[in-house]
């Protein structure tokens, strides 16, 4: 593995030789910034390029081209193949419709996707599942009414035991989490989220919802910039989390 000379805000990036999977127990998570991502459309599919054309916010527009390339960039390296040449299927396993978790059939490894306040997280490991999130921290004026929608009772009490300026952080810091078990489950934010317990280790549902993996769901926080959090959620406990990177112009 080469270790890039620049720095990016998540640290020191490690670019896998091609091919190289992760090991068990180890994440990669590559990072890439979304701004100006509309330059590397080519790596689109013509539909994605006619969807990413219906976008009238720049950034919005730059997050959608991003997340399709990186992907595309991330696995390919993986996988042998030029980046063109990786199809992600999205087919929703628990309904048969086109918005489940992302896959490329037959592929080593299993993956995740994220963007938030112009960046791009994507999660890779080579045994077992992945689910990656990332939440930009901002001053909910409605936080208390959230988290009494969306926590579980037991995160509501510790909820309310964060002084208030602090409860903002705290909350996303939550979802984040939530949001990472629910990609991993594919449920999405459709899934149990007021009944699903992240303040631990693992992810706690009960009961658990028809396509609820029967291993646990592992837990990790990211460290991330001041404004953002980022949580992984795996079916195999990590032991390593490698920053990687540039997750764009490889």
């Amino acid at each position: 593995m080469d270790t890039c000379r620049a720095e990016s805000t998540w640290g020191p990036l490690t670019l896998p030789q091609p091919g190289d999977l992760p090991k068990a127990g180890v994440c990669h998570l590559w990072s890439a910034p979304t701004i100006g991502a509309a330059s590397h459309q080519a790596l689109l599919t013509p539909g994605e390029r006619e969807a990413a054309e219906r976008f009238r916010v720049a950034k919005a527009k730059d997050a959608f081209v991003a997340s399709k390339a990186a992907q595309r960039q991330v696995l390919g390296r993986y996988l042998g193949c030029a980046p063109e040449a990786v199809t992600i299927g999205r087919v929703c396993r628990h309904c048969g419709k086109d918005h489940g978790r992302p896959y490329v059939a037959g592929a080593p490894v299993d993956f995740s996707v994220s963007h938030s306040a112009g960046w791009l997280l994507v999660a890779v490991v080579a045994n077992g599942l992945v689910g990656v999130d990332l939440e930009l921290v901002s001053g909910y004026r409605a936080v208390d009414e959230l988290a009494n929608r969306v926590l579980a009772p037991a995160e509501q009490e510790q909820f309310l035991m964060v002084p208030r300026d602090q409860r903002p952080g705290w909350f996303i810091w939550a979802w984040a989490r939530k949001e990472a078990a629910l990609k991993l489950t594919g449920h999405g934010i459709a899934g149990p989220l007021s009944s699903l317990n992240v303040t631990g280790p693992t992810a706690n549902v009960s009961p658990p919802p028809s396509g609820w993996p029967a291993e646990p769901i592992h837990l990790r926080d990211v460290p991330a910039p001041p404004d953002l959090r980022a949580a992984l959620a795996t079916t195999v406990p990590l032991s390593t989390v490698l920053m990687c990177g540039p997750a764009l112009g490889m």
